[in-house]
């Protein structure tokens, strides 16, 4: 079954001042992709999405999507939420309605609806009135990826989203995002350094150091002897993996 393009990047070029953080990099995404963009510390993934995201700007190079595709978005280093947050779960996802609209910002009753079911969705609905700094890692994570998805969009962006959790809360979060991925057709473009738990959801690895250095397959890149020794310890994890399973 084929998919219509919905990202398209071609030439991108990012600099800090005279550092060049991205350098000249193309590639395309396809709707219901699930994409691990994975590179060591400093390699540019980070800059990458956020270029995408409009947060950054390019100094050269064009990111083209179709009308009217919208962007979700779970940021890195969103475990480290205070304990005395006041905020209650639904009004966490809330925000991710509110912060598109103009004042008066106030939900209407489809909104609140969609709140409710995408609480259902991620299993989560029995939170709705905690407060979201009570919670544990895991149900923080899902509280965040419930505020990214709630305006239902077509493209998912996480940025290193299972880091603070244990092996199981790991395996949950892929299950989630398999599901939303698959069934829901929203497509996932994932920053990660752990590849080996990834590996089984994706259809593609994109990995990175400044430039683009390789665009395929889980497989064809473990099998891929001319690129860093990074690949090959997250190709023997994963086979260690296997193995004991």
């Amino acid at each position: 079954m084929s998919h219509e393009q919905i990202l398209d990047i071609r030439n991108l070029t990012v600099k800090y001042h005279t550092f060049t953080a991205v350098s000249n990099v193309s590639f395309s995404v396809n709707e219901q992709d699930f994409i691990a963009i994975i590179g060591a510390n400093g390699s540019g993934k980070t800059t990458l999405i956020k270029t995408v995201l409009g947060l950054l700007n390019a100094q050269e190079g064009t990111i083209v999507t179709p009308t009217g595709v919208t962007v979700g978005y779970l940021p890195q280093h969103t475990m480290s939420l205070d304990r005395f947050f006041p905020a209650t779960v639904d009004e966490v996802v809330g925000m991710g309605l509110l912060a598109k609209k103009r004042f008066p910002k106030i939900l209407s009753k489809q909104e609140k609806q969609n709140i409710e079911d995408v609480l259902h969705m991620l299993n989560i609905q029995h939170l709705t009135h905690k407060r979201i700094g009570a919670l544990s890692g895991g149900q923080q994570q899902r509280v965040l990826l419930a505020r990214a998805l709630v305006s239902n969009p077509d493209v998912l962006i996480l940025d290193e989203p299972t880091s603070a959790l244990d092996h199981n809360m790991r395996k949950q979060f892929f299950d989630i995002l398999s599901h939303l991925n698959t069934s829901h057709g929203v497509t996932i473009l994932l920053v990660t350094h752990d590849i080996a738990s990834a590996s089984d959801y994706i259809n593609r690895v994109i990995y990175m150091d400044q430039k683009l250095l390789f665009d395929g397959t889980f497989s064809a890149f473990c099998e891929d002897q001319k690129l860093s020794p990074f690949i090959h310890t997250h190709s023997l994890r994963h086979k260690k993996m296997g193995d004991e399973s």
